[in-house]
């Protein structure tokens, strides 16, 4: 075979593996229902990896995430099995939150492999196209339909916006856009979403210092610069909202949620106090295919009663307790479902996310699209319930690890994978 030959294969082989790995990375986003919370993208991230097991070696970290997720399952089985002695349980919807975790790890194998075929800019693209493709095709529901922006697009255009400024390889555009998206949100009454950019925003022009910080102070400044920034962005938005900045509607729900507990945090996610009084009331969790009791409405009603929150409202009831367990945090959710294991499991990405975006911040190389996802995840750990944090943990444990290896333009070992792939689809 003459070179010609052999440079056409090789073009090939690399457009078939990027056509698949962007479709791939789609359909993850799209989330399409099969059955019993399975979903096309994690069917098709699953059957792929043996394509993309190999990439887990060349990215520090991504090793460990499989062995914590794999670990999580286990106690989830476990869990479900030594609740059933008190508690009904339910296969499908063992399966529906097995098939989460299963998700996320292969979801991240998919995207370490895309990472291997194409800039980061057009992997982060393509996983945003399909979020937006979500939102628009499969979002109903009146939170929706009364504020799509906040309860259905903000994020993926947020992905999709934030990576394109990344391709730039201008901080300035960065800037911009985290500006431009803050401002949208805060007009579209998210006041999450908007915090989140803002505080975004300020660890971003904070990279704009001449002077590097050195590695062994990296973690410490990176925390510092969170809780600082967190700090600020709080009491920004906060005044802003009860000025009535923000809209009537943040600013009559803001009031009301500080009426009842005193505190903005606690009155906007009273589920905190329920899951406090969860855990201590069983420690060891409950298992992902648990159904819950009526013992256990009860000692979280208890729970939020105590913090001046009226859990008799029918919400305790019928989303927190209404056939699962649903704790709208997602270390209350894993806590729940996995134990000790879903703990562990989320120290490991909270350790890995914190060590990555220290170095990266210390040399003033973070993009805004990784400081948001990081911010994003130090929300959702107390925030957010599982579920709804799934698609963007999924797309910050695969865009996070840094390599481990020197890459060759179309990444580690690239021209090896793309013969294999080709050589396995023949």
């Amino acid at each position: 075979m003459d070179r010609s030959m052999i440079a056409l294969r090789r073009s090939t082989d690399r457009n078939t593996a990027r056509f698949v790995v962007a479709l791939a990375l789609v359909l993850i986003g799209i989330r399409i229902p099969i059955a019993a919370g399975i979903t096309v993208g994690a069917v098709i991230a699953v059957g792929l990896s043996p394509y993309w097991w190999r990439s887990l070696a060349g990215f520090r970290g991504a090793r460990l995430i499989v062995i914590g997720g794999a670990a999580v399952v286990a106690g989830q089985l476990w869990l479900t099995e030594f609740a059933s002695i008190d508690h009904s349980t339910s296969f499908s919807l063992l399966v529906s939150e097995i098939s989460l975790i299963v998700g996320v790890v292969a979801g991240m194998g998919v995207i370490l492999w895309a990472r291997e075929i194409m800039t980061d800019t057009w992997v982060a693209g393509y996983f945003g196209a399909g979020l937006l493709l979500n939102a628009a095709l499969l979002q109903d529901g009146t939170l929706f339909t009364g504020n799509p922006w906040k309860f259905g697009f903000s994020t993926a255009i947020a992905v999709i916006g934030l990576a394109l400024a990344q391709g730039s390889k201008s901080r300035w555009v960065e800037v911009a856009a985290l500006i431009t998206l803050a401002g949208i949100s805060a007009l579209s009454d998210a006041r999450s979403a908007t915090a989140i950019l803002f505080l975004a925003l300020i660890i971003t022009i904070f990279q704009f210092r001449p002077t590097r910080i050195t590695r062994r102070a990296s973690a410490t400044k990176f925390a510092l610069a969170i809780a600082v920034g967190s700090l600020i962005v709080f009491n920004i938005v906060q005044t802003l909202i009860l000025d009535g900045y923000l809209g009537d509607a943040a600013q009559a729900r803001s009031i009301e949620q500080i009426d009842t507990s005193g505190s903005l945090v606690l009155g906007g996610r009273p589920e905190l106090a329920a899951t406090l009084a969860l855990m201590a009331a069983r420690p060891i969790g409950y298992g992902a295919g648990v159904v819950p009791s009526l013992a256990d409405v009860t000692v979280a009603k208890t729970g939020m009663a105590a913090i001046g929150y009226q859990p008799n409202n029918g919400y305790v009831e019928n989303y927190m307790f209404g056939g699962r367990i649903e704790l709208h945090s997602v270390i209350g959710d894993l806590w729940a479902r996995g134990g000790v294991l879903g703990l562990i499991f989320l120290a490991i990405v909270l350790g890995l996310t914190i060590r990555a975006m220290s170095e990266r911040i210390a040399a003033n190389s973070a993009s805004a699209l990784s400081i948001y996802l990081a911010v994003w995840l130090l929300w959702n750990l107390f925030f957010s319930p599982w579920y709804s944090s799934v698609m963007l943990t999924t797309l910050l444990v695969g865009m996070l690890p840094i390599r481990l290896a020197a890459t060759n333009g179309r990444g580690i070992n690239g021209g090896e994978k793309l013969r294999s792939f080709t050589l396995r689809s023949n």
